[in-house]
């Protein structure tokens, strides 16, 4: 046979085929030759040898079998159960916009793996070395609790293999290469540790076989200790974040040109683009109410909508604009909502129950005082995330306001759910939830990204691996530690000046002696009042069944017995009687009750604020942070050290950490490290996500819609150079709210009408130019004091403990009137999580879960019917009434016309139209004929029509 044929033969082998035949046998797929080419080209921009999205490197079959940041394998026994066939075949890998794989390559893909992913040099598995770092997670989790920071019993400390080596009073932990000499292993092994009977007072859970076996495994192989430095950023690039990734626009340091000069001239080249123009102005007394609900949340006074409204100054408006932020109602506006993004609250949340916060509301008026103030909010930030780091108050020679100030202030990452101070609850998972919930109000208020996504991990759409958010994590580690914890019962301090000290122990040690009193007398009253239920409602219950329900009370409603549940559930039934059925000794027992509460409700009152704080502060001494694979508890992956990011950085600039206190105090200075970076003159979201939430608030939408999230999946800004512009503005104005408002507020854009033209309803249909001002309906705090404050009963009395609410017996939460007869705002209400004010909750008041961003605008027909016959509107109509009745004179009380133009004055900031006032005339002259036994009734009538209207309901 000639040569040339010879040779194609060669790369052929023959094999035996059925029935004796020949057939030629394929060349097995080979990973370098036949997948890594196709690998390269479609998936190698994220998964390469020098970018490692997910931390998955297909550049060799190393990194194909090493996986991702899970640990997994891509590679599995069968095709379905891979992990690279499953993101394939899926559709997420490669992701939407990258070239994707053809079906043949997609074939290929499967067969390759089908045939036993085979390559050209056989993968030989990694051998891990097992060190102290797969064991300080096990111990950290199962173990200091008795023997860690706090509590050392037997003289053990277990927090490093030195403490371990060096042992406690019964000598060494661990024998190196000797686990069953080991004390640690005998005692694990024979339940003596964790002790069975304490399992539950220090929230530890027995380590399963796998955890012990690690424990021996690692004592058996002498106990290896490694100490690579935790995964921090490096003076080299980030292979988890490239540089294309940091090229999204919010994450680049705000840009504006130098002809810019004002909102008005940004917002006109949008709209001239679309053959629009500005809407005309809207009229005094529109802009009036306008400014006045966006500033302070309540209408002008009488008097103060008379001084605008004729005011012959041509620069009124500026003049009132000041005039409205220097008034104190503006911090409580204002303030409010700052308080939702923090998810204030006055109690802790849970499944069980909603014990109340004592002290939040020293929070709450820090925020109200730092808006009315003009705080700088980088100085407003600071204080908030790092307040503890700012002055070393522990050795401070005498403590100042401003060092009290600036402790409160930390309260802002303690507002979200915490049930770990209960007797089930306070477990390691529920100790991450609170760090949870603290990062996530972080990145949604502060930072407008969604942090939370990458806490399983590496985000699916913006450049945040898994490893940037339990890096941000360990920023939390010294104030947060879930393997040293304070929960809500003892995370508070005693701390206030001098003169605040005084003033407690002369007022308050007699106060609380008879508060003491009458909490026992109210004990007694609650008690008495069940019984009499019981006794009316069951009158055969023997009276020590009786007094075993008032027991059963007294134990938590998951550990009662099946037959305490029996009984509460009786009483509970025995509750929902209606009132109209209730025996004299029920009714006295009620009014016993009520009496006692507002007994005590005076004595509080009276009493100077306790110098509790709800504070957070670093403890100096932070457990190890490691990843948790999967968002696992009890799956650590590598260390980590502090760091913010990498997307919002060079990538190449360590996160510098300096203890603010090295003489005193310690302290690790991250949290500090933090406020510093996010108020950096030139980062890339701070400002942004400030200016774009004021926007918000003045304009209905913000120009980023996507309030908490500017990443890549956010809204696009519709004016990106007004964004930057305003950014800019802020940051050179000394972070001055007040100055933002300014701007906003004195431009052309916000002084426009409402009205919609045809124009406007072809070329911005969503208002996305600000082609006219957006009719908005009234929040539900503003609602509430508007009302009360048209009628005569807003109490004004600033700050302090939240007044008390009452829940009746069908559900309804209402707020107790004050001493003066009246109710204060509403952002001075306790606001307990399970037990919201019923007319706020009407009218969208947030879930805080753990925080709002942006509240929901729901048009639902409780609301009308909430406004139209609850019981309390109509008792302030009828007081709104009365006040138009006192301001009338004597000759205008019989002028119909005079009484319909105070009402409009008054309720909405103008005089009626013609039309109108002639309506509302005709209107009341009816229901005085209907009524001739009461014709007082037709104005209290008129006034609740009005109250009800959608002219006083909605901010023009």
């Amino acid at each position: 046979m000639p040569m040339r044929f010879l040779i194609p033969l060669l790369a052929v082998v023959f094999v035996p085929g059925p029935f004796g035949t020949i057939q030629a046998a394929e060349k097995p797929l080979l990973f370098e030759k036949d997948i890594q080419p196709v690998l390269a080209a479609k998936c190698g921009k994220c998964h390469s040898d020098k970018v490692r999205k997910g931390g998955l490197d297909l550049s060799n079959i190393t990194g194909v079998h090493r996986g991702g940041e899970s640990g997994e394998s891509a590679i599995a026994e069968t095709v379905d159960d891979s992990m690279l066939w499953i993101l394939v075949d899926g559709g997420d890998m490669p992701p939407e916009g990258q070239p994707q794989l053809t079906e043949a390559e997609r074939k290929l893909i499967h067969k390759w793996i089908d045939t036993g992913a085979k390559s050209e040099k056989p993968h030989q598995p990694e051998e891990k070395q097992i060190t102290q770092h797969d064991v300080l997670p096990i111990v950290l989790l199962r173990c200091t609790a008795c023997h860690g920071a706090r509590l050392q019993r037997g003289g053990l400390d277990l927090r490093t293999p030195a403490s371990m080596r060096k042992g406690g009073n019964q000598g060494p932990a661990f024998v190196a290469g000797k686990p069953d000499e080991s004390l640690m292993i005998k005692r694990v092994e024979s339940h003596a540790c964790p002790p069975q009977e304490q399992l539950l007072k220090f929230f530890v859970k027995r380590p399963p076989q796998s955890e012990v076996e690690t424990l021996r495994e690692w004592i058996a192989a002498a106990a290896p200790i490694v100490d690579p430095e935790p995964e921090v950023v490096g003076l080299q690039p980030d292979p988890l974040v490239t540089e294309e990734d940091r090229q999204h626009w919010a994450f680049q340091a705000p840009r504006t040109k130098p002809d810019i000069k004002s909102i008005d001239q940004l917002i006109l080249k949008q709209l001239q683009k679309h053959e629009l123009e500005f809407s005309p102005e809207a009229s005094r007394d529109t802009l009036i109410r306008r400014a006045y609900l966006d500033l302070t949340g309540i209408p002008p006074s009488l008097t103060e909508w008379k001084q605008w409204r004729h005011s012959d100054d041509p620069d009124w408006y500026a003049s009132m604009v000041d005039h409205l932020l220097a008034s104190p109602r503006y911090g409580e506006r204002w303030g409010r909502y700052w308080l939702d993004l923090a998810g204030y609250a006055d109690s802790e949340g849970g499944v069980s129950s909603d014990p109340l916060r004592a002290v939040a509301w020293k929070y709450r008026d820090y925020v109200i005082a730092a808006f009315n103030n003009d705080k700088p909010y980088d100085r407003f930030l600071l204080e908030q995330i790092a307040g503890d780091e700012l002055t070393d108050y522990e050795n401070a020679p005498v403590i100042t306001e401003e060092i009290v100030d600036n402790l409160v202030a930390t309260g802002f990452l303690r507002m979200g759910i915490d049930q770990t101070g209960s007797r089930t609850m306070n477990f390691v998972p529920e100790r991450l939830g609170v760090v949870y919930d603290a990062i996530n109000v972080m990145g949604s208020s502060v930072m407008g990204l969604t942090l939370e996504c990458a806490r399983c991990h590496s985000h699916k759409y913006d450049p945040l691996p898994h490893r940037d958010y339990y890096r941000f994590k360990a920023i939390f580690q010294g104030a947060l530690d879930e393997y040293d914890w304070l929960s809500f019962k003892n995370r508070s301090l005693e701390l206030g000046t001098p003169e605040q000290k005084s003033r407690v122990k002369q007022t308050n040690p007699l106060l609380k002696k008879e508060l003491a009193k009458l909490e026992k007398q109210h004990k007694k009253a609650i008690a008495a009042q069940q019984i009499a239920m019981l006794r009316q409602y069951y009158p055969d219950q023997p009276a020590e069944e009786q007094q075993e329900t008032l027991q059963a009370l007294k134990i938590a409603d998951n550990t009662r017995t099946q037959r305490q549940r029996i009984l509460v559930e009786k009483l509970r039934i025995a509750e929902t009687m209606p009132e109209s059925d209730f025996t004299d000794e029920v009714q006295q027992a009620l009014q016993n009750v009520s009496s006692i509460e507002k007994q005590m409700s005076e004595v509080q009152q009276q009493m100077e604020p306790p110098l509790t704080i709800r504070a957070l502060w670093d403890r100096g001494e932070p457990s190890p942070t490691y990843i948790l694979l999967r968002g696992e508890h009890d799956q650590p992956g590598q260390q980590v050290g502090p760091g913010v990011p990498s997307v919002l950085t060079d990538g190449r600039t360590p996160f510098t950490v300096n203890p603010p206190f090295p003489e005193g105090t310690p302290k690790t200075g991250r949290r500090l490290a933090l406020a510093q970076w996010l108020t950096a003159e030139d980062h890339p979201l701070t400002a942004r996500v400030m200016v774009n939430r004021i926007w918000y608030h003045h304009f209905g939408t913000g120009l980023v819609k996507t309030l908490e999230n500017f990443g890549v999946k956010g809204e696009r800004p519709s004016h990106p150079e007004l964004l930057d512009w305003l950014a800019i503005q802020f940051v050179e104005q000394n972070w001055s709210i007040k100055e933002m408002h300014r701007l906003m507020m004195n431009s052309r854009t916000y002084k426009q009408s409402s009205h919609i033209t045809p124009a406007i309803q072809q070329h911005d249909p969503q208002n996305r130019l600000l082609s006219h001002m957006p009719l908005r309906r009234m929040n539900a705090e503003a609602l509430r004091d508007s009302i009360l404050a048209v009628s005569g009963k807003l109490d004004p009395t600033p700050g302090g403990p939240p007044d008390s609410i009452t829940v009746d017996r069908n559900g309804l939460v209402s707020a107790n009137a004050t001493s003066k007869g009246g109710w204060r705002r509403s952002v001075y209400l306790q606001y307990r999580r399970t037990q919201i004010p019923t007319m706020l909750d009407t009218f969208d008041y947030p879930e805080m879960g753990p925080n709002c961003v942006s509240r929901n605008v729901s048009t639902v027909s409780p609301q009308s019917l909430m406004l139209l016959n609850n019981e309390r509107v109509h008792s302030l109509s009828h007081a709104f009434a009365d006040r138009v009745r006192n301001l009338l004179s004597e000759d205008q009380k019989q002028d119909l016309g005079a009484q319909i133009d105070l009402v409009y004055q008054l309720a909405l900031s103008r005089s009626p139209s013609k039309e109108e006032r002639q309506l509302g005339q005709a209107t009341l002259q009816e229901l005085e004929a209907l009524w001739k036994e009461t014709p007082e009734a037709a104005l209290d009538t008129y006034c609740h029509t009005i109250l009800n209207s959608a002219a006083f309901l909605y901010i023009d």
